[in-house]
């Protein structure tokens, strides 16, 4: 096959991947994205300084699992349900095959503000994701219910999500309650942990991008252009 068309494919491939999940210039982001502000998290008495960081917009589906690896391991299949029994090397894997990673568990409890100041209760769970009361058991297609302060969907409930974060007992922590768990695992506070290598039929994951990283991929970008 000619080599000036591999050329072309790959920086094609290349360009495609870097757009789908990398910050653009101008400020702008991938559509499949969200902005998530600086702040502070309270935990313990202490105060957690975020910085601001580019998140997932939806927990990671099936089908954008299989298309980068090649597998579906999940339990309840549907293209764009979320993928799941998925440990967290795998989940840590997929992600830095686009050039992200897996969230802190403080930045993944920053973007995980439901945007009422009411007391957490059962109707707001029902409004923002799918839990024990309303999943019928089992997973749903991503982004049915209502989105979260900062545009986020399925923050809570549906699958619970891997973070990067080790756990202070061991294992590593998960945020965000599942379909099989009640509306009290859905506050953006719960934490829960898992040995990393364990998979389940209720855990997922979804990626973030640093906000540090957007002039360095601009001028890789811009290198590689000058390449071909």
């Amino acid at each position: 096959m000619n080599s000036g068309f591999l050329k072309r494919c790959d920086y094609f491939v290349f360009i495609y991947l870097l757009l789908a999940t990398l910050v653009a210039e101008a400020g702008s982001i991938p559509d499949d994205m969200v902005a998530i502000p600086a702040g502070v998290i309270k935990w313990s008495g202490k105060d957690i300084s975020v910085s601001k960081f580019y998140m997932d917009k939806y927990e990671t589906i099936q089908q954008s699992y299989k298309m980068i690896t090649g597998k579906n391991p999940s339990y309840f299949k549907g293209s764009t349900r979320p993928v799941e029994k998925i440990n967290w090397f795998e989940a840590d894997k997929y992600c830095l095959r686009l050039r992200k990673r897996l969230p802190t568990e403080w930045e993944w409890e920053r973007a995980a503000q439901l945007g009422n100041k009411s007391k957490f209760s059962i109707k707001i769970a029902e409004s923002y994701g799918w839990f024990k009361g309303n999943s019928e058991l089992m997973t749903h297609p991503v982004g049915q219910k209502k989105k979260n302060l900062y545009g986020l969907y399925d923050m809570t409930g549906n699958v619970w999500e891997w973070t990067s974060s080790d756990h202070e007992s061991g294992g590593k922590v998960m945020r965000g309650g599942s379909w099989r768990n009640s509306a009290n695992s859905m506050r953006p506070s719960k934490r829960i942990t898992s040995l990393p290598h364990y998979r389940y039929h209720y855990v997922g994951f979804r990626c973030v991008v640093s906000i540090e990283l957007k002039t360095k991929f601009r001028s890789v970008r811009t290198k590689y252009a000058n390449r071909h």
